[in-house]
């Protein structure tokens, strides 16, 4: 059994042979204090009577063990499949380890329903990730979940607690052959083990080992990500030179990281193709879950939510430093230059006096540092090249509806640099993907 180390922990408890052995067997850690546990029941309500006689059966065994137990009563708003049921245990199991700080959830899946949600995800044609399935020690929805009878066969555990006359109550639904899964527990899983003898060791071994390719593949996607990610802009240069199946990988964590929180938050198969797409173009858009869309703008991904941005509210310039949301801009001293124009800048010392930053409003114009007129900001960005979605987010140095300086693009109308001016110099910090 994979080792479950000191700390606290809560214990899914159904009632039937395979929780009822994880709590046998965390019996002598608890009672020696090696960890400290409480077990939580999820009476969903499925089967009337048959329900609450299992809770009833998981206080009883509780008490008799002095194990301190939390039920909950689930409501599937009509909903009587798997996903429904495991979509409510597991909101209870995160509510609990939260309340009680629990180090982690430690549950009963064993080696057969390693191997069963193995051939229920390979009939739904998953990718590597989706087929390593479960993991003895993993974290999922910032929960860490502890499986130490992942290697023990269903058969094992239930002639265990045979021998030691402890009883379990018994789902009638597990032999109810509409269920996928009980078709492939009861019919696929022993012609394999016909065809092929220990079919499902091999299946989990097979399991494990794309488990560890998955390990690798993720840690060369993390650098990318690392490397090119600044949040919901993705500068996608770099990863578009790699092959496809990494590729995926990294817009899948991409969007794990920066997409909306869904019920169901990892991109299907069609999605991620879709957005893989947008690597080979320098320009298109796709829709995503959650009313959210991608758009690809020269070198960048971009991840929009749908409508009308918030903006930040505009910020009067005062002192040596204003933040502007992830931005600042500093006032120091000259350094003997006018700048670049556009992640610094000297200006004459004042100059700044009654100036804000913000993003674009309509109507305002800028004129271009050296030119005689001005013009609307909108043609400025797009002759500039700045893409279409960083128009809005883009900082700006302005005076009414007059534009001095758009950070990391360029200055407006500033007066030439001289030093009888004595100038300070202002710069920004902060990402400037479009001036990239």
């Amino acid at each position: 059994m994979y080792p479950v180390k000191p700390g606290r922990y809560l214990i899914g408890l159904s009632g039937g042979a395979d929780s009822v052995a994880l709590l046998t067997m965390l019996l002598p850690d608890i009672r020696t204090g090696w960890i400290s546990a409480e077990a939580v029941h999820v009476n969903h309500g499925l089967r009337g009577k048959d329900s609450d006689d299992d809770e009833a059966f998981c206080r009883r065994l509780c008490e008799r063990e002095q194990i301190a137990l939390t039920t909950y009563r689930a409501e599937l708003n009509g909903r009587t499949d798997e996903a429904a049921a495991r979509q409510a245990r597991y909101g209870f199991f995160r509510e609990r380890c939260m309340i009680i700080k629990a180090d982690g959830l430690i549950l009963a899946h064993h080696a057969d329903d390693q191997a069963e949600t193995f051939l229920m995800r390979l009939l739904r044609g998953a990718g590597s990730e989706g087929l390593e399935c479960m993991r003895e020690d993993e974290t999922v929805d910032r929960i860490r979940i502890l499986r130490p009878m992942l290697r023990i066969r269903r058969n094992e555990i239930r002639a265990a607690l045979q021998e030691d006359g402890i009883e379990w109550r018994e789902d009638s639904t597990n032999s109810d052959t509409a269920y996928l899964r009980n078709r492939i527990r009861h019919e696929l899983i022993p012609a394999l083990e016909d065809i092929s003898a220990s079919a499902v060791d091999k299946i989990c071994r097979t399991a494990s080992l794309l488990a560890g390719d998955n390990d690798a593949l993720n840690e060369e996607a993390e650098k990318l990500l690392r490397d090119n990610a600044k949040g919901d802009i993705l500068n996608v240069t770099e990863i578009a030179r790699t092959s496809d199946a990494l590729r995926c990988r990294v817009l899948r964590q991409w969007w794990n990281r920066e997409g909306p929180v869904l019920e169901e938050h990892t991109l299907n198969a069609a999605q991620t193709e879709a957005l893989n797409t947008l690597l080979d173009t320098d320009k298109g858009k796709i829709n995503l879950p959650g009313d959210t869309y991608a758009i690809r703008t020269g070198k960048h991904l971009i991840l929009r939510k749908a409508g009308t941005p918030e903006k930040e509210p505009s910020v009067p310039i005062t002192g040596k430093e204003t933040v502007f949301g992830k931005y600042r801009l500093t006032v120091s001293e000259s350094e003997g230059n006018p700048g670049d124009g556009k992640r610094s800048q000297e200006v004459p010392d004042g100059f700044l006096e009654g100036c804000e930053i913000r993003t674009r409003r309509p109507g305002d114009r800028i004129r271009p540092f050296g030119s005689s007129g001005s013009r609307k900001l909108q043609d400025y960005l797009t002759d500039r090249r700045i893409g279409e979605p960083f128009r809005d987010r883009i900082p700006m140095v302005c005076k009414g509806n007059e534009v001095l300086l758009v950070c990391g693009v360029g200055a407006g109308n500033i007066p030439r640099w001289n030093s009888e001016d004595s100038p300070v110099r202002i710069t920004w910090h902060g990402e400037m993907p479009w001036a990239e």
